[in-house]
């Protein structure tokens, strides 16, 4: 099938184009996100309803595309519930009814401070409906509408996050619908993760269409957006999606429509946090980074291994935020004689330790917020020589040894060259072909075998 737009080769069921964002209508349909907000129900429960001889309701707490909510009473055990209802619209319709049902036990099977908590399902007059806690509190949402959130308490909230979703994915369960509106915090700080209606259960029944999108637009991955088969990662995506507008105030995809939204997500680059929000820790900025990368295999592995950088920074705000010496008592304890000698050598030793260790650092923060842009631009410009560049990249690994960015301009720009002799011991030189007056560098003594060198003519 061909976009009718740019002619470029698209799935038969794609709803927009990958390349140009056009609207792909199929068979003169359009077809609908599901996290679309459905018209209101013709029947709208009131005040003081009683369902099931359990539950009275109260009132009327949010609606979406994939169910009514109702705050109500639990008349057996006197407590506030949520209920959630599938819209009078898709009760006939057997799949909104499946994915409902799929809701409730892909949740239920949760257990975790962060994550809403589900009671039972429940039908009562030929309505579904889910009994869930009660959150009170707000939407992550709209919380950032009212004012923005400070440093210490967007790392708290950033890290409950991820740790409900940690939770989520190794029970294999992917939620699919991750964004700030379906994310509650308490007036406490509490945050639980709500709206589990689009989440995929492994080992399940694809409840969606091959090549259907689902999910809201904004917060969607690449793949997703694409309508291709998505693992946990399309979650540590989404959550990446959530930390950019956490930290920088706005979502980092933006457009006046679906489809120019959609095709920011899958071809263009968001634009630099850092040139949002000038103060933005360098660690917080490289989280959301490598969270938000193209490519799933680029991304973090799993959400424990984010979650882990994200206490890692935490704990180092808070360390740096306490004081790590008590100076007075310190030097108090110094003045006795019987440690006053050993004590200057440990300072003079830790003194040196320190000088060396944040000047290792800044090192290697110049290598990855300096050199590795650079390297890339070189090997973007350069054509048939990559002498200069290999040299950069040679420079670089001294700091980033096990940087897999590294790793991968090293490949882009060296080749392995083996040299075997007869027989062996020869010692082994090499020059720049193009320029003959410049010293010979010896490279070793035969056999070499897989030596990195730049992707040049040598002597």
């Amino acid at each position: 099938m061909k976009c009718p737009g740019c002619q470029a080769e698209i799935l038969n069921d794609s709803r927009f184009c990958s390349k140009c964002g056009t609207p792909i209508h199929s068979e003169g349909k359009i077809l609908f996100s599901h996290t679309r907000t459905i018209l209101k129900p013709q029947e709208e429960l009131h005040y003081g309803t009683e369902l099931a001889r359990k539950y009275r309701i109260l009132e009327v707490v949010g609606r979406g595309g994939m169910g009514v909510v109702y705050k109500a009473e639990d008349l057996k055990l006197k407590r506030n519930v949520a209920l959630k209802f599938l819209p009078a619209e898709l009760v006939k319709d057997p799949e909104a009814k499946e994915r409902f049902v799929l809701e409730a036990r892909a949740a239920a099977a949760l257990s975790h401070p962060n994550i809403c908590t589900i009671h039972e399902i429940e039908e009562a007059e030929g309505k579904s409906f889910i009994a869930m806690e009660y959150v009170d509190g707000q939407s992550l949402r709209e919380k950032l509408k009212k004012d923005s959130l400070e440093l210490d308490e967007a790392l708290e909230v950033a890290i409950q996050i991820t740790d409900g979703l940690n939770a989520a994915h190794k029970k294999d369960i992917i939620h699919r619908d991750i964004k700030s509106a379906n994310i509650m915090v308490t007036e406490n700080g509490q945050v639980k993760i709500m709206d589990f209606g689009l989440a995929k259960v492994k080992g399940g029944t694809l409840l969606t269409r091959e090549g259907t999108t689902l999910g809201t637009v904004a917060y969607m991955s690449p793949e997703q957006a694409r309508g291709e088969d998505v693992d946990h990662r399309t979650d540590i995506w989404s959550l990446g999606v959530v930390l950019y507008e956490m930290f920088g105030g706005r979502l980092p995809f933006q457009g006046e429509r679906e489809a120019s939204i959609l095709y920011s997500v899958v071809n263009e680059e968001p634009k630099s946090l850092k040139s949002i929000k000038p103060d933005i820790p360098s660690a917080v900025l490289q989280i959301i980074n490598r969270a938000i990368k193209k490519k799933p295999e680029s991304r973090y592995v799993s959400a424990e291994d984010m979650l882990k950088d994200l206490r890692k920074f935490r704990d180092s705000l808070k360390a740096e935020q306490a004081g790590i010496f008590n100076l007075r008592s310190f030097f108090r304890w110094v003045r006795r004689p019987i440690v006053a000698f050993p004590a200057i050598v440990l300072i003079a030793a830790i003194c040196f330790s320190a000088v060396w260790y944040f000047n290792r650092q800044a090192k290697i923060r110049w290598a990855r917020q300096e050199l590795l842009p650079d390297i890339e631009r070189l090997i973007a410009t350069s054509f048939g020589d990559t002498t200069e560049v290999f040299k950069l990249v040679e420079e670089a690994k001294k700091y980033l040894s096990d940087d897999p960015r590294l790793s991968e301009l090293m490949v882009q720009c060296s080749s392995k060259v083996t040299v075997k002799t007869n027989p062996p011991g020869a010692k082994i030189f090499s020059k720049v072909y193009r320029n003959p007056n410049d010293e010979w560098e010896f490279l070793g003594i035969s056999p070499i075998e897989d030596l990195r060198v730049p992707l040049t003519h040598f002597r």
